[in-house]
């Protein structure tokens, strides 16, 4: 069983399982979740963390898997928001491993409640002790121009003049503050766009095409780099579907 959410903010929730997972890395935040059974999370170094709820911080190398039977949840978050930013802080080493005890609430949430409803709560219970994190408001205006077209081939000097920086100052916040580079930002804010779209049944050419991407190339470069699959392979997935699939615009 596959579902998949949006949220109107930027979040990105999928349950259940991809084909392998290939090292990858993106500039969301990313929560990983087994409903049902552990995880496995290897990092760039080659090593290998097995858990049932693990946070991975933005621009993190990592691969995700977990065995057949296993139904995963994965969370991904906008650095830039408020509690992006306070769990992505918490994983200082790039990956944290969380008390599995969690798992058991969110499992119940989904089922209970659905995908939307555990992804809230997810966020809420790794949220609600974590120090708050001020994040530069112009780096959230920079985002938030992105996000209002992804189609749209932006660019960084175009946007630091829309937001009264320089174009070296907010290439710097991005790296700073999202843990990826601008361009990398723009990539993956059209990677979800696109997702929406394969959510919504169109066909992977016309998905890359209305989230921005030049062609089918590019997409597939996209989505090897920040989702550790093909495009096809990720359109696959989403269309196991069952009626428990929601989506919002992104």
């Amino acid at each position: 069983m596959h579902s998949t959410w949006i949220g109107a903010d930027g979040e990105l929730a999928v349950a259940g399982a991809f084909d392998d997972v290939a090292m990858h890395h993106h500039p969301a935040v990313q929560i990983g979740v087994g409903l049902d059974g552990p995880l496995e999370v290897t990092t760039a170094d080659g090593v290998i963390r097995h858990c049932r709820v693990v946070v991975i911080a933005s621009g993190t190398h990592h691969a995700l898997g977990c065995a057949p039977d296993v139904t995963p949840l994965s969370l991904y978050l906008r650095p830039e928001t408020a509690p992006g930013a306070s769990i992505n802080a918490r994983a200082a080493d790039g990956v944290w491993i969380v008390d599995d005890s969690l798992s058991d609430c969110i499992a119940t949430a989904f089922n209970e409640s659905g995908l939307e409803a555990a992804a809230l709560r997810l966020v809420g219970e790794l949220s609600a002790d974590a120090p708050p994190r001020d994040t530069h408001p112009q780096l959230k205006q920079a985002v938030d121009l992105i996000r209002a077209d992804p189609a749209d081939r932006v660019d960084l000097v175009s946007i630091a003049r829309a937001v009264a920086l320089s174009p070296d100052y907010l290439g710097r916040l991005f790296k700073q503050q999202t843990g990826s580079s601008f361009s990398a930002t723009a990539r993956w804010i059209r990677l979800v766009a696109g997702m929406s779209q394969l959510s919504d049944g169109r066909s992977v050419t016309d998905a890359a095409h209305s989230a921005g991407f030049t062609d089918g190339a590019h997409a597939n470069r996209a989505c090897w780099e920040m989702l550790g699959g093909s495009p096809r392979d990720l359109a696959r997935a989403l269309g196991e579907q069952d009626g428990s699939v929601q989506a919002s615009p992104g």
